[in-house]
């Protein structure tokens, strides 16, 4: 049992603690790249990251918080490995407590990305609206897809087509690079409110790695303790 929850424990604090600096990392690099590039190219490049972090991050968060669960039932006296013990241990048990916040600082950024949802939305609707897609390879496939069906959808549809992944490239095998250029013209007044939702955005995704790292930070001062 020991060696295992020591793996346990180098898993969840070290995949809470990467997923939390990649986060970051778009914050802080990635973010202000596309705010220095016009709409026409910002908005393809963040629907872009939108589709790969909507499957990485979730996935790490989730891990490393079932992870920190797990350590906090592992800590609880033997023959006691019950719901109610488990409560009555985040009263009375330091390292139960300090498991049991861990794991609900990183599953966390679940509800709190509902906040990001309105601006990821509007530059999703804005990037659809102007004829782009989440990848090069999802472009070529819209692009064939709508030679033959025609253009008729409405932006807010053409969003929700976007998330959904309808005629465009599979999200889990579709490798390829963002679109380079969305298809339409953009102008100053797009340049300028995509600019302020990916500020709104940046803030928002910082907040969420914060919650995560620091998630990461108390599991790993709790296996020490």
């Amino acid at each position: 049992m020991p060696s295992s929850i020591a793996i346990l424990q180098t898993l969840s604090i070290s995949t809470s603690l990467v997923a939390a600096g990649g986060i970051a990392s778009i914050t802080l690099f990635n973010v202000p790249s596309l705010q220095a590039l016009p709409a026409s190219r910002s908005l393809p490049g963040i629907r872009w990251l939108f589709s790969r972090g909507s499957h990485i991050f979730p996935t790490a968060a989730a891990f490393s918080s079932t992870g920190f669960a797990s350590l906090a039932f592992f800590a609880l006296p033997k023959g006691q490995h019950s719901l109610l013990q488990l409560l009555q241990g985040c009263v009375e048990n330091g390292v139960v407590q300090g498991y049991v916040a861990a794991a609900v600082l990183c599953i966390s950024i679940g509800p709190f990305t509902a906040l990001m949802v309105p601006t990821n939305f509007e530059l999703i609707r804005l990037n659809e609206e102007k004829g782009g897609t989440r990848s090069e390879k999802s472009a070529v496939e819209t692009e064939e897809k709508s030679e033959k069906q025609g253009r008729g959808a409405g932006s807010k549809d053409k969003a929700l087509t976007s998330i959904s992944g309808e005629g465009q490239a599979s999200e889990f095998s579709d490798l390829s690079k963002p679109q380079g250029k969305v298809e339409n013209k953009t102008t100053e007044d797009d340049d300028e409110k995509v600019g302020k939702l990916l500020t709104t955005f940046g803030r928002l995704n910082m907040a969420r790695a914060i919650l995560l790292g620091v998630g990461g930070i108390l599991g790993l001062l709790t296996a020490l303790a």
